[in-house]
């Protein structure tokens, strides 16, 4: 293999962990915030009308802005692990499905619960019980999916290019 082919494959994995550290965590915050939206605009209008207080939708709209900046920084970390993996698994030994892209995520998730649970004691995501553990890797999975496959699908070009040996 020539150098030029391990440059060309080095410059595709990160080319795809670029893509998944970036577009992840902003699909992932735009995910968050509208199903709090689609749940909490009910409730918030319901609330306005009761107590007539102007205030209180700015206030819900810097909320909705801090939730979103917290959820891209939360994310990035478990979003460049999981293109780092699905890099690798495209890259290098040609994995390119949207299964693997969904596997590299649950990795990631285990990682971020693992580390939250032992090496921070004083975590925010502390869960003790192994019910809370899988309630968490469930929940996160789940709302995982929709960015995990545009990441994937963002990838597509980088992920199935084919070199010559």
């Amino acid at each position: 293999m020539s150098v030029g082919a391990l440059f060309h494959r080095l410059a595709r994995v990160i080319g795809i962990t670029m893509i998944f550290s970036v577009v992840g965590p902003i699909a992932f915050a735009a995910l968050i915030l509208l199903i709090i939206a689609g749940l909490g605009a009910p409730i918030l209008q319901l609330v306005l009308a009761f107590v007539g207080l102007k205030a209180l939708g700015t206030m819900v709209s810097i909320a909705a802005l801090l939730l979103a900046v917290a959820t891209v920084l939360a994310s990035f970390p478990p979003s460049a692990v999981a293109g780092l993996i699905f890099a690798l698994a495209a890259v290098y030994a040609g994995k390119n499905a949207l299964w693997v892209a969904w596997l590299a995520v649950a990795i990631a998730i285990i990682g971020v619960i693992v580390s939250g649970t032992i090496l921070e004691e004083s975590s925010a995501a502390m869960l003790p019980d192994a019910g809370q553990v899988l309630v968490a890797f469930a929940m996160l999975a789940v709302l995982a999916i929709l960015p995990t496959t545009l990441c994937w699908w963002l990838t597509k070009p980088l992920s199935r290019a084919i070199l010559p040996a």
